[in-house]
């Protein structure tokens, strides 16, 4: 079979059913209405056009031939369709989007039918139809699929805005919100709670961030200092798990290494409590466990936290400029164990790829911008001088590549984009924007492909 995307299938779907897909009089890119008599043998095997013995009319003149589909113009020429004999009784080139300046340079010197344009909506059932048989669900944004007759152009315009916008939103929620001004000092604070923050996932953000809050950097930078440093990952973990309200108790169920651990954990909390008067506590009620994968059970998260703590919160000397990273060897009690009883076969690190990502992504790159905009505004830079240090952080952030597998970003990519893959950070980070703020609340009237779409008549239809 020939290779071809699933945006072009869907192509070839709708022109082996053009009565349905398509308006009752087509119009060719120069405003020639056009017949379609027959729309040919669909080419599935072989290499050549896509439809072949067709029969198409022009003003009342027949014509058989072939007929070939493309994304774009340019395609025809990118494909080397220009040198193969094959197409050369190719009497209709139809093409999903074109503009006018490609239109008046197009090849092959053929009727050229611009799909965008000659698109009917009127029986939404069809639609369905063809992507239920494409995609196996059922479509879910209220645009689709009108917004077909949007240009690629203008969609890839609106992802990039809300990928910037994204960044912007990352930004401003590193920034404290307090009327005295910003320090460097008062940002790494922020980005030490979103690490936190990150840690939690969903389900323990919230405990986490207490957590973070209950005991601060400064804690943590008194404890560096008075204390022997061999011991540091210890004392953290005590000072974690038992600010947490989940310091383990010794207990015949456990076996010796624990029992030790949790013996020696709860000694270094008792000393803690009272050499750094902590106040108070979380309760283990706090903590959500249900359907929580083991390895990101909260008791490795926590003990996770303690080791961020040794190798970068509790520094005097840390900088966001650094990247968190982890080693098989940092917390090694939690790397084989999932609680104080159950264990694992095999050494795990507490800090994924993914994660890891996630915090650069959300939290350090965006903090790096904040906190060079705020040193240039501190010295009155003016605003070009202040987009020019910042520039190459947010390009930074822009093209990390993409790994999402979301289903958002599955949904954008085949209801909006036709097909076409976000493979770099702000395109994943626009789509997320669009369909949590707009799409997902139906604030079509707001979003700018919804106001494209109402200048054509489109009214949603939930």
């Amino acid at each position: 079979m020939k290779g071809e995307s699933l945006a072009e299938s869907l192509l070839h779907e709708i022109w082996k059913d053009h009565s349905r897909f398509l308006l009752a009089q087509p119009l060719l890119a120069d405003g020639t209405p056009v017949t379609i008599v027959f729309a040919g043998d669909f080419n599935d095997h072989r290499g050549g056009p896509d439809f072949m013995n067709a029969e198409i009319s022009i003003d009342g003149l027949r014509i058989k031939g072939d007929i070939e589909l493309h994304r774009t113009i340019d395609d025809w020429d990118e494909h080397g369709h220009s040198e193969d004999r094959r197409y050369s009784q190719v009497v209709l080139h139809v093409v999903l989007d074109a503009d006018h300046d490609d239109v008046q340079h197009a090849l092959p010197r053929v009727p050229l039918l611009v799909l965008r344009d000659n698109l009917a909506f009127d029986q939404r059932t069809f639609w369905q139809e063809l992507f239920e048989k494409k995609f196996a669900r059922v479509p879910e944004l209220p645009c689709f699929p009108h917004n077909l007759s949007i240009s690629m152009k203008f969609k890839r315009k609106v992802i990039r805005q809300m990928g910037e916008a994204r960044l912007d939103e990352r930004i401003a929620r590193i920034l404290p919100t307090t009327e005295s001004p910003i320090t460097d000092e008062a940002i790494i604070d922020r980005v030490y709670e979103l690490v936190f923050d990150a840690l939690g996932y969903s389900e323990n953000r919230t405990p986490f961030l207490e957590l973070a809050r209950l005991v601060p950097r400064s804690i943590l930078q008194q404890i560096r200092a008075r204390e022997n440093s061999g011991d540091l990952q210890a004392l953290f973990e005590a000072l974690y798990f038992g600010t947490s309200g989940l310091l383990a108790k010794p207990s015949a169920d456990l076996d010796a290494a624990s029992n030790e651990y949790a013996l020696d954990l709860a000694a270094k909390w008792e000393a803690l409590k009272v050499d750094y008067e902590m106040p108070e506590s979380l309760a283990e009620n706090d903590w959500a466990f249900f359907r929580i994968r083991p390895l990101n059970s909260p008791h490795r998260r926590i003990a996770l936290a303690a080791v961020l703590a040794r190798k970068y919160f509790s520094r005097s000397n840390y900088s966001i400029q650094e990247e968190i990273e982890y080693e098989l060897g940092d917390s090694p009690f939690w790397e084989i164990h999932t609680s104080i009883k159950q264990t694992l076969g095999q050494p795990h690190a507490l800090l994924g790829d993914e994660r890891s990502r996630a915090i650069k992504l959300n939290v350090l790159l965006p903090a790096r911008i904040a906190m060079e905009r705020e040193r240039a505004q501190r010295k009155a830079w003016p605003e070009e001088k202040i987009q020019g240090v910042i520039k190459p952080l947010r390009k930074e952030w822009s093209e990390f590549p993409s790994r999402s597998t979301a289903n958002y970003l599955h949904i954008i990519e085949q209801e909006l984009l036709e097909s076409e893959h976000l493979r770099s950070t702000l395109g994943e980070q626009g789509a997320l924007y669009l369909f949590n703020n707009y799409c997902s609340k139906l604030r079509c009237s707001e979003c700018p492909v919804g106001q494209r779409l109402a200048e054509k008549g489109w009214k949603p239809l939930r």
